[in-house]
């Protein structure tokens, strides 16, 4: 065996990360039901609204990646095994386009009722808590997204699929649809994405030291907006679940979520005085 020198190893592999770093997923323009669960709405807020996160380690969106080819293994084994999987990536979406999910399919065979499937991976120390304690008490994240699917397909049963990611060792968990938990987070999703200004802030704790909106969170006038997108601009509002522009020059709906426009100004900016929105209840829909 020849060893690459020890320089040469760190720079194949921080070239690597630094690539991994810089790939860019497709925009989306709405709030995901896959993390409708998570516990802090402000955080959901700046999301939804586009503000530019912290940036994302490579070795960290390397992971992500490992994520979704188990979730295309997971799924090619059922089919091995004799089960029927179908529309894989069903899109479901509620309050006008602005709450959206994508489940990973439906399967067939399980009981005589469909259910959505949800594949999901985890290390070893993760994988023990779920087999001891279940799905939604460790990752009620996915508790909610499954939910959420079941809402709004009209199915009652989910089934979540957990590998281990080191010793590929596979659990399974059927989840039952709650109709009250269902409304309580579609409501949820109604609140944050009809907000005309950032949730409260929770008590700090530990997630928020690795929260990728902290600098937004606690120190907006050093957030740096990259992309300017409606969610960011200071004429922006929403009246109910319609999104409007409120210059002065030319107040209308806004039937494209997310179009860059040469009037945009960045909301994080405290209000000049010579610059002028209309109030919400003075555009009409």
């Amino acid at each position: 065996m020849s060893k690459l020198p020890e320089v040469v190893q760190n720079r194949i592999a921080n070239e690597l990360y630094e690539a991994a770093a810089k790939s860019k997923e497709k925009d989306r323009f709405y709030l995901g039901m896959s993390q409708i669960g998570h516990d802090c709405p402000r955080k959901l807020w700046y999301d939804f609204r586009k503000y530019t996160p912290v940036p994302i380690d490579g070795r960290i969106k390397m992971l992500f990646r490992f994520g979704d080819r188990i979730e295309e293994e997971i799924i090619h084994h059922l089919k091995l095994a004799g089960y029927r999987v179908e529309d894989s990536q069903q899109t479901f979406s509620a309050h006008n386009g602005f709450f959206k999910g994508h489940c990973d399919g439906i399967i067939h065979g399980v009981t005589f009722r469909p259910h959505i499937l949800e594949c999901k991976s985890a290390n070893t120390k993760k994988f023990a808590k779920f087999k001891t304690y279940g799905v939604r008490k460790v990752y009620p994240i996915y508790y909610c997204q499954c939910q959420c699917y079941m809402g709004y397909s009209g199915l009652e049963r989910a089934l979540v699929v957990v590998q281990c990611k080191d010793t590929s060792e596979i659990y399974t968990e059927r989840i039952h649809f709650n109709p009250f938990d269902f409304q309580s987070l579609h409501q949820r999703a109604y609140d944050i994405i009809t907000a005309n200004g950032p949730p409260e802030r929770i008590p700090d704790g530990m997630t928020c030291n690795y929260c990728d909106q902290r600098i937004n969170c606690k120190f907006p006038e050093e957030g740096i907006v990259t992309e300017q997108f409606c969610g960011t601009c200071y004429y922006m509002g929403f009246k109910g679940l319609s999104s409007v522009c409120r210059h002065p020059d030319h107040p209308y709906k806004i039937l494209t979520w997310g179009i860059k426009c040469d009037d945009w100004l960045s909301d994080t900016k405290k209000e000049p005085v010579n610059i002028l929105r209309l109030p919400l209840e003075e555009i009409k829909c």
